[in-house]
Parts: structure tokens; C-alpha cells; sequence
């Protein structure tokens, strides 16, 4: 590359071969930077969805879809509604970090690095048909990560991709949305119809996902109650004795303040409400629905 664009541009531009290839240098220095930069906010965006047991959109397009008038306004619609949307550069690549999600795939065998796509499309021939596959399948291990999945111009290289990604979809009960051929016709009115569509069943969705992080949490108070209780009943044994445990006595205090952790957000509710007036729950979707399987 150094060599090429140096022939191209170097006697245009008055530039030595050395200031040339000190260009090209920096225009990648200037590249991983930016990579580095949008991974770190992805990462950040999706460690406070799992807090918060909250949706994360991921698009899944061509780059050609930054463009405004190419993606007719979809990720702002979604955005407006308060889903943040990611695109396939801005997903963590860190090592440990991907392998809480493929540490089975590659425990298992099915693939190399957790980067790979051969365990479902060992013949791919396009770098950026696979990001979109590879993207596919993060979102089928992370239980708060959606997909919007765009195609324009009856793209050749997306045509493959469709039954792989749909495949991965079902597989995993990953709440999707596929745009496919959105410039075919005129896709003002519809595109926001399908948008708000999208964006109520990700409302659903997103209600599971509390009810679920309710749910642990509910379960984390009371393990850790019956292990204070246990502890305790260990550390009467060794006060009758006349010994003690430090290690002992510090895990106490840890789990207490563990526990004391838990009752603000459980007072904050009951004040809330004002006496007199009935609390109204919201209503819970039948038990298995919109279950997500692992992929």
C-alpha cells in the first residue's frame, strides 16, 4: 500500500518517500485510535444496559448506512425512544471480554477465536458480509442486545447473508428487525410505522429483562440473608467456645453491608406511594413468552 500510494500521490503532492509512508503511518495510528475510541463507548453503553436491564440496539449494515439519507433516519427514530443504537465497529473486540459470551464455542471446538463466523458460514468471501454475521451471532449471546438489520439497492453481497442471519435469529429468539431493499420504493410513512412497531416489541422485551433482573435480585438478598444467618450460627458456636474468627467476623460485616444494600431501593418503592391509594402492578407476560434460547 505504502508503495502504491506513494507512486499515486507522491509527485502530485511534492512528497519524499519517506514523508509518504510517514502519512500512511499515522492515517492508521489515526484509525486504531478511532476504533479503540468507539469500542470503549460500546462498552460502556452495553455495561449499563446489563445494570440497568435495559435494550441496546445493534444495526446491521454497510458502512454506506452512516449516511442519513441512505438509513432514512431509522437509529434516530430508535434513539428518540430511548434505545441507544451501536453499530457493528462500536462492539467490544476485547478478548475476555467476547469470551463471556463464546467461552462455549470455544471450549467446545466450533471456532477458533470468538471473531469467527466458520461454525456458520465456513465459506465466507466478503470481510464486511461477515462482520454482519459475526454481529449476528454477538447479539444471540448477549441478553440485551436487539438487532436492526438494513439492506439498500438490493445489495448483492447482504443476499447471502439473509438466510444465515435469520437462521441465527430463530435459533436464538433474538428480537429483530430486517429492513431489507428500504430505497425499492418510497419508505417514508412505512419505515415509521415499522420502526414503532419494532420499538413496542422491544418494550416487551425490555420488561422481561426487569422482571428477570427483579427476580435475581430477589434471590441474590436472600441467599445472602440465609448465608449472614449461617455465619452467624457459626460464629455463637465459636463465642461459646471463647474464640473467634477474623476472617470469620470480617465476612459478616461484608454480607451486612451487602444486605443493608438492598433496603433503600425497597423503601424508596413503599414511599412512593401515598396511603390510601391502590398500587397498581404492571402486567406480566404469559411464562415462556419471548423466551430467548441460547445460540
Amino acid at each position: 500500500m505504502k508503495q502504491t500510494l506513494f507512486e499515486t500521490f507522491g509527485e502530485r503532492l511534492g512528497l519524499t518517500r519517506d514523508e509518504s509512508d510517514f502519512c500512511v503511518d499515522e492515517g492508521f495510528a489515526a484509525l486504531e485510535r478511532f476504533d479503540a475510541e468507539c469500542q470503549r463507548m460500546g462498552r460502556e453503553i452495553l455495561d449499563a444496559a446489563e445494570a440497568s436491564a435495559s435494550v441496546v440496539v445493534l444495526m446491521l449494515g454497510r458502512p454506506y448506512h452512516l449516511d442519513p439519507g441512505l438509513h432514512h433516519g431509522i437509529p434516530e427514530e430508535l434513539q428518540a425512544l430511548g434505545y441507544p443504537v451501536l453499530s457493528i465497529r462500536s462492539i467490544p473486540k476485547d478478548p475476555a471480554y467476547l469470551a463471556r459470551f463464546f467461552a462455549e464455542d470455544l471450549e467446545a471446538g466450533h471456532v477458533g477465536s470468538a471473531l469467527s463466523v466458520t461454525d456458520v458460514w465456513p465459506e465466507n468471501y466478503s470481510a464486511n458480509s461477515a462482520q454482519k454475521v459475526w454481529a449476528a451471532k454477538f447479539a444471540a449471546r448477549h441478553p440485551n442486545v436487539v438487532l436492526l438489520d438494513l439492506s439498500s439497492f438490493k445489495c448483492g453481497h447482504d443476499s447471502p447473508t439473509y438466510g444465515i442471519i435469520d437462521g441465527i435469529v430463530k435459533e436464538s429468539a433474538v428480537p429483530h428487525s430486517a429492513l431489507h431493499d428500504i430505497d425499492a420504493n418510497k419508505p417514508g410513512g412505512s419505515i415509521k410505522i415499522r420502526v414503532k412497531t419494532f420499538a413496542h416489541s422491544l418494550k416487551l422485551y425490555q420488561e422481561r429483562l426487569e422482571d428477570l433482573a427483579a427476580k435475581e435480585h430477589e434471590l441474590s438478598r436472600r441467599v445472602g440473608e440465609k448465608r449472614l444467618e449461617l455465619f452467624r450460627m457459626k460464629q455463637a458456636e465459636l463465642e461459646a467456645r471463647s474464640a473467634h474468627d477474623e476472617a470469620l467476623e470480617a465476612r459478616i460485616r461484608e454480607l451486612s453491608a451487602q444486605l443493608e444494600d438492598y433496603k433503600p431501593a425497597l423503601r424508596g418503592a413503599d414511599e412512593d406511594v401515598d396511603a390510601g391509594l391502590v398500587q397498581l402492578g404492571r402486567k406480566k407476560k404469559p411464562a415462556g413468552a419471548g423466551a430467548r434460547a441460547s445460540a
